[in-house]
């Protein structure tokens, strides 16, 4: 979601709080990470979002006794289930006390439909459900007793974490877990956006791995409209996103699965074709694109050197003096906060359109991830010109995102595997009728041959 929109949301928009990340985290010294939950705005008016919550897109049920969803139990749920959520008299439900069941409800909702909310203004338009065909809106579930979560058609349904012994632990309920639901709704938006592969003979490798990395994509595009989050990922790195020592100051700011795959320094050679596992290339090459394209913003506006950027750029194999790379960022952060974090939204917010186009445009069809590559060089010109092709090429590149060598892509083309050899007359050279209709002089065969 844009800046701009999202400041426009904050004054039309109904409000709900909830937490950036789960409120069982803590810091070093115990005290929560984050202590309080924030205010949201989602798009529907107040009065528009009704008890429930819901709206025309979505509607929470906070069932009784119901038992997970399977392939002979399926939505719409009818049994059992507790009074809605109702809003306050202003419209709005930011009123609510964290420590109620009615907090935790009204989280999934304001988190789904916050989500649903950025990513169709980059879209710009409506994403239609994958399964309108069936259900106009989407049931959410919230708190059933069980120790796992799932994504179905028509339907999300959250339990609870698991202690050390795999019961049931009541003080995790993954309604309230933002990484969660977002990842989960990513996989909506990407049925509904690219589809499923419809050939049999399509095992679908590196489609399982796109899934998977969209779901990550979604959660960590989502997760930086939290102010608190973008300003704790800024003051544990200063904007040094790429080399190790920005690694390990991430893997401080939460347990979020998200942010730590993104910040990875895996390569297609280091993975195997298990969707989850798969897809860490893909979102690591994706996501240092959104970093180098924010440090390339830095360095426009001449609040980091070239140089430096080009220092920070610590692939592994490198050599680099990463103490003094991280000095140097400190003394450009410095005094600069404000216009560090402008960039890193800018980058954000060009990642998020980037991706829109890419899935509007990539077919489920015997899908690689070169041809994803190819489709975001593609969505980079529609949205730039191509001003940033060469940072694509060259985070895929690392990644060893490539046709593989077997690929009919890889395949040369000589003049005689095409019938077109130099010293063949016209009439032994139109075997297939080709150079009969189209004589071309000899001489251009041997200028060619030169």
């Amino acid at each position: 979601m844009s800046v701009a929109l999202d400041r426009r949301l904050a004054e039309t928009g109904t409000r709900f709080r909830i937490f950036p990340q789960p409120r069982f985290l803590t810091k070093a010294d115990g005290t929560p990470l984050f202590p309080e939950p924030e205010t949201v705005t989602v798009a529907p008016s107040p009065g528009a979002v009704e008890r429930g919550p819901a709206d025309d897109r979505m509607f929470v049920v906070d069932a009784i006794g119901k038992l997970p969803y399977n392939q002979f139990f399926r939505p719409p749920y009818t049994g059992a289930a507790r009074d809605p959520v109702e809003p306050g008299p202003d419209g709005h439900f930011d009123h609510l006390d964290p420590a109620g069941r009615e907090f935790s409800a009204a989280t999934m909702y304001a988190t789904v439909r916050r989500v649903l909310d950025i990513w169709e203004d980059y879209f710009g338009r409506t994403i239609q459900w994958h399964f309108e065909s069936d259900f106009a809106r989407l049931e959410l579930i919230p708190l059933i007793e069980w120790n796992n979560a799932q994504s179905g058609y028509g339907f999300l349904e959250f339990g609870f974490g698991r202690t050390p012994t795999g019961t049931i632990d009541h003080t995790r309920p993954f309604c309230e877990n933002f990484d969660v639901l977002s990842h989960e709704l990513g996989h909506s938006l990407i049925f509904a956006e690219v589809g499923v592969p419809s050939s049999p003979s399509d095992e679908g490798i590196d489609y399982g791995g796109m899934h998977e990395s969209a779901g990550d994509l979604v959660a960590i595009v989502a997760s930086l409209h939290f102010h608190s989050v973008v300003d704790m990922l800024l003051d544990n790195t200063k904007g040094n996103l790429l080399t190790i020592n920005g690694l390990d100051r991430v893997g401080e700011l939460s347990d979020s699965r998200q942010i730590r795959i993104a910040f990875n320094a895996l390569r297609m050679s280091d993975v195997n074709d298990e969707p989850h596992d798969r897809s860490m290339p893909l979102t690591g090459a994706i996501f240092d694109t959104m970093v180098e394209f924010f440090q390339q913003d830095l360095v426009n506006k001449k609040l980091i050197t070239d140089d430096l950027r080009n220092r920070s750029t610590n692939l592994p194999g490198t050599v680099h003096d990463l103490d003094q790379i991280q000095t140097d960022f400190a003394a450009a952060y410095a005094g600069n906060e404000a216009a560090f974090k402008e960039s890193l939204l800018l980058a954000r917010d060009y990642l998020g359109r980037l991706l829109a186009t890419t899935w509007s445009a990539i077919s489920p069809d015997f899908l690689t991830y070169h041809g994803i590559l190819r489709a975001i060089l593609d969505a980079d010109r529609t949205l730039t010109g191509g001003a940033n092709a060469a940072i694509i090429r060259s985070c895929f590149a690392w990644r060893e995102i490539a046709p593989v060598p077997a690929s009919m892509l890889m395949r040369q083309h000589t003049l005689t595997s095409c019938g077109l050899e130099a010293t063949a007359s016209p009439a032994a050279a139109s075997a297939d009728g080709f150079s009969a209709m189209i004589p071309v002089p000899r001489n251009s065969y041997q200028n060619l041959r030169r």
